[in-house]
């Protein structure tokens, strides 16, 4: 159960395949939630808005093990805002890569007027809307979250796509959301809250 892989599933329609969220913003709540996976398999630390790598064993992960790779041959660039920026350009694309190889999603390219689209339709849609149907269930019922669920569940807030899980959610939910985020270590609220402000940021500034 990797971070990027649910964020992925809960932006995307299980129907239709297509993104469900302005891109820009589901760009960077997946470069958010790949940093994450790093923090949670003890790779990264992050202070004051600053990268460092811990040292320890990289991810079996693939895409996880490259992004370590790229931190380390960077050595110059720590600033969490540049590399949330840097990763949100291919996030989409990679995590969609890692999911394929899994064999959870199949993409299909479809012409358009000017260029083209890719959806990423599920083999299994169960599968798909499971993250979500979870997620729901779990603040719904106020249940704990462990630090995967609630960093979760923070990128599914700061990115704007709170109504796009919790339909229903009023303040009793949002309340349960930062309770939970609240809990978790410092490197993952900061990459939050940098993620949160760079969605601001691209909100506010036309492509």
């Amino acid at each position: 159960m990797l971070l990027a892989n649910d964020f992925f599933h809960i932006v995307h329609d299980v129907g239709s395949g297509k993104l469900r969220l302005n891109a820009r913003a589901a760009g960077l709540g997946l470069a958010g939630a790949l940093l994450g996976e790093l923090i949670l398999n003890n790779n990264l630390h992050v202070a004051s808005g600053t990268l460092s790598l811990t040292g320890a064993q990289p991810p079996a992960d693939d895409l996880g093990y490259r992004i370590v790779r790229q931190l380390t041959a960077d050595q110059q660039t720590r600033s969490l805002r540049t590399w949330l920026a840097f990763l949100s350009q291919s996030a989409l694309e990679r995590v969609a890569v890692r999911l394929t190889r899994e064999g959870e999603i199949e993409p299909v390219k479809s012409r358009k007027l000017f260029g083209s689209a890719v959806r990423y339709l599920p083999v299994d849609p169960k599968v798909a809307a499971w993250p979500s149907d979870r997620l729901y269930g779990l603040v719904n019922r106020g249940d704990p979250l462990d630090f995967h669920d609630a960093m979760l569940a923070g990128l599914v807030a700061v990115t704007g796509f709170t109504k796009g899980v919790w339909w229903d959610g009023d303040a009793v939910t949002l309340r349960h959301i930062a309770a939970a985020v609240g809990s978790m270590p410092m490197s993952m609220r900061e990459v939050l809250a940098h993620t949160e402000a760079a969605v601001g940021d691209a909100t506010l500034s036309p492509r």
